[in-house]
Formats: structure tokens, sequence, C-alpha cells
């Protein structure tokens, strides 16, 4: 799964949406695994208005899948 897919564009984080078309998922799916923290969202502004992913937590999340 690694390989298919695209965090390596040089971005340090993506949002909800554009995480969930790196790893090919839906946004309801990513925002259920942050919900059951499996996932952790930073967000960049005092209102928290925007929650994003980074590359390393996504790369994290990614190699703590099963394998097979």
């Amino acid at each position: 799964m690694l390989d298919a897919v695209r965090l390596d564009d040089g971005r340090l984080a993506f949002s909800i949406a554009g995480f969930a078309a790196a790893v090919g998922l839906s946004t309801q799916t990513i925002r259920n695994l942050v919900r059951a923290h499996y996932l952790t969202v930073v967000y960049p502004t005092p209102s928290r208005s925007k929650a994003l992913i980074t590359r390393d937590e996504g790369l994290r999340w990614l190699a703590s899948l099963p394998q097979g």
C-alpha cells in the first residue's frame, strides 16, 4: 500500500480531504479514524477551524496497518 500512496510531494501537512485522496479513502473514513484516535490531527490556527494531518502522522498510520 505504501507504494501507491503519494505523501512525498513535499507538503508537510494535508487537509482531511487531501489526505483521503492521497490514500484512496473517503473523507468520512478519515474523520472516523481521527475520531477513533487512529490518526492525530493538528490545528494551525487558534480557532481550530481546519484540521491537518502531518506527513509524519500519515506515514506513521500507514506503517501501523496490517500487511497482507
